[in-house]
């Protein structure tokens, strides 16, 4: 949107919008349910120590890290 600045001259003002799950579209609000249910099919499919192990872990790459440990 075109406004005058304080010399008269033509600028363009944004603002900032804050997206909230409430405030997305569907489609967007369902890719983090799509995430969580595969990731929720991933652990319920894999061994018990597997999931103790990654249960343990502070964030995803050291998930990775424990499963690869122990598939070899």
């Amino acid at each position: 949107k075109f406004v005058l600045d304080a010399e008269g001259n033509p600028t363009t003002v944004t603002q900032q919008v804050f997206e909230t799950y409430q405030n997305v579209k569907q489609e967007i609000r369902d890719q983090p349910n799509a995430e969580a249910e595969a990731v929720q099919i991933i652990l319920t499919r894999i061994d018990n120590d597997i999931y103790s192990t990654v249960d343990a872990c502070p964030n995803a790459c050291e998930m990775w890290k424990a499963i690869e440990r122990l598939k070899q």
